[in-house]
């Protein structure tokens, strides 16, 4: 009998907790990036965050979770 394929539909509710975590964290981080005037570093973290929030948002509705994390909205890197 073959093994069972799980389904790549939802991520464990550890990935969730994990990808919220790490997008708040590259949120923290971009500010202080901007903050020092780092814009290409500020840019990656900010794409970091993004990508965190798209993983939570679209494996959070998958599995039926609350999507608990605020989105903080684009960043200009221009702002000082």
């Amino acid at each position: 009998m073959p093994a069972e394929i799980p389904s790549h539909s939802a991520a464990p509710p550890e990935a969730l907790e994990v990808a919220r975590f790490v997008t708040d964290m590259a949120a923290q981080l971009e500010a202080l990036a901007l903050a020092a005037r780092l814009d290409l570093l500020a840019y990656f973290l900010s794409m970091a965050k993004t990508e965190g929030d798209l993983f939570v948002r679209s494996n959070a509705q998958a599995d039926g979770s609350r999507v608990e994390y605020r989105d903080a909205g684009p960043v200009n890197p221009e702002t000082p």
